[in-house]
């Protein structure tokens, strides 16, 4: 009934044939009053009997009019309040949607005043926290998070309002004492007037058990990665001792050997060797277990050829322009022999003593090719087609690596000394 009462007294919409009924009510009843007094003043020494009529009449048409006002009140105000009971239950009717989206929510949702006060929490964190909406409505925030105080608990709400996408990982606790860890999130919003923040917190106990299992997972990973990692290193290691203990025994057979040619067979087998240990040597001293610079692999190529092969007094410059190229442990093996047998052939032919002898080797990246360059600055040769018929091991290997194994195209030709071409695709097969 007070609820109706206010609504009445404070209602402004009050339809307009109410209110004059109440104006022309009024008015009728004033000057009643004032024509009783009138008469009563004008004929106050008339006899008992008329004094008593007219105030028996007034008193009469006073308590008509009181019954009438009354009656009319009482409907207007049963008419209002039951309007307002429709406008509620429309009301509940329009919010039962968001209402149970509210309430169905697997995060907790909470609406705190700026002093951290709770004044709404839905039925998720009811659940999850172990409380009744009742215990927990008015209570402040350090009642379910025990990581704030009064002071810092009113700092937060503070923060919340005033910064963009705000996320916190924490702690709650339950109501049986239980704490656990929990992702919250707010933001500031103004309702008629008032600042409020709302936060949305979820339970992230699986979430953190299952990143601790990835970690100890990851861990165990890299530990068995560099396990077989040194275990690699270990085997190119040892691939390339035991190349070098070839190499050894070739070089002990070369000093004991008495013929040229076989000096010179015995000194190209060490060679070769020489050029495939490298390239494992490069793997298990490098980073990369699969792949190896190929810029810094032919300069060290070049280097050991050139100790091997050269006499003190046979001069020679070397051109080297290579760009950086990172290739696997194959096709290094594979340009490294060709590159190796090239040197080799233009060191014995192509070379004097007591002149300058120069040695050119490009190798570039062109879009989706590679093109190796050769060139030595001697008498070139007179049938550039013996080279590609020629029987040698050499020439037989190269041709071998370069049409077989890089698919490619190969071609010699006079260029002030003897030039070799070479163009590949970059990309390697499986």
């Amino acid at each position: 009934m007070s609820s109706m009462k206010k609504h009445f007294f404070n209602n402004k919409h009050i339809p307009v044939k109410f209110s004059i009924f109440y104006l022309i009510t009024g008015i009728i009843g004033i000057i009643s009053i004032d024509r009783f007094f009138n008469i009563y003043f004008t004929y106050g020494q008339t006899d008992n009997n008329s004094a008593f009529n007219f105030l028996f009449l007034f008193l009469l048409f006073s308590v008509l009019i009181l019954f009438v006002i009354l009656n009319h009140m009482q409907k207007v105000i049963s008419r209002i309040d039951k309007s307002y009971k429709d406008l509620k239950e429309q009301d509940k009717e329009r919010l039962l949607p968001y209402e149970f989206a509210l309430n169905n929510s697997f995060d907790q949702i909470f609406w705190f005043t700026t002093d951290a006060k709770i004044v709404y929490l839905n039925d998720a964190a009811c659940k999850m926290l172990g409380y009744e909406k009742e215990e927990l409505l008015g209570k402040y925030l350090e009642v379910v998070d025990p990581n704030f105080n009064r002071q810092t608990a009113i700092e937060i709400m503070h923060k919340i309002r005033n910064t963009e996408n705000w996320i916190l990982e924490t702690t709650q606790r339950k109501k049986n004492g239980e704490i656990f860890p929990a992702e919250v999130s707010g933001h500031g919003f103004i309702h008629r007037g008032q600042e409020y923040t709302c936060t949305f917190s979820k339970d992230i106990s699986q979430r953190q058990e299952i990143n601790k299992k990835i970690t100890t997972m990851n861990l165990e990973l890299q530990k068995s990665l560099d396990e077989k990692e040194i275990l690699l290193k270990e085997i190119h290691h040892r691939v390339k001792n035991n190349m070098e203990i070839i190499s050894s025994l070739l070089a002990m057979q070369l000093r004991r050997a008495k013929d040229d040619e076989v000096k010179y067979i015995l000194k190209q087998s060490k060679s070769r060797i020489n050029t495939m240990a490298l390239v494992h040597e490069f793997l298990y001293l490098g980073e990369n277990l699969a792949y190896i610079n190929l810029q810094d692999y032919i300069k060290r190529l070049v280097q050991d050829i050139k100790e091997l092969y050269i006499s003190q007094n046979t001069k020679l410059n070397v051109d080297l322009h290579i760009d950086k190229l990172i290739f696997s442990t194959n096709r290094c093996i594979q340009i490294g022999m060709v590159i190796h047998e090239l040197c080799v052939n233009a060191l014995k032919y192509a070379f004097k003593e007591n002149r300058d002898n120069l040695l050119c080797i490009h190798i570039k990246k062109l879009e989706d090719k590679i093109h190796v360059k050769i060139r030595d600055n001697g008498e070139g040769l007179k049938d550039i087609n013996c080279l590609y018929k020629s029987e040698s091991i050499g020439m037989q290997l190269i041709h071998s690596i370069v049409e077989d194994q890089l698919d490619a195209n190969i071609e010699f030709k006079n260029n002030n000394g003897l030039e070799c071409n070479i163009v590949f695709s970059k990309d390697e097969e499986e």
